[in-house]
């Protein structure tokens, strides 16, 4: 029998170690109206768009040296 690990958190404002991030693709071109509501979307996100703001998101973590 494997033995269960407790999630621990201490903080929701302490220092960020490591970030698991994905760059949005081609599965942003399929989402739908149905959908967007669920993701909490206002508008079908443009691609382009939503790299370029992923790239600034992703850079100013990099320079708070997450």
């Amino acid at each position: 029998m494997k033995s269960k690990k407790a999630l621990f958190v201490n903080s929701e404002i302490g220092k960020l170690k490591k970030v698991l991030m994905h760059r949005p693709g081609k599965e942003i071109e399929n989402l739908t109206p149905e959908l967007m509501e669920q993701l909490l979307f206002d508008d079908i996100p443009f691609l382009e768009v939503a790299q370029k703001e992923h790239d600034v998101f992703v850079k100013m973590l990099e320079i708070k040296g997450v």
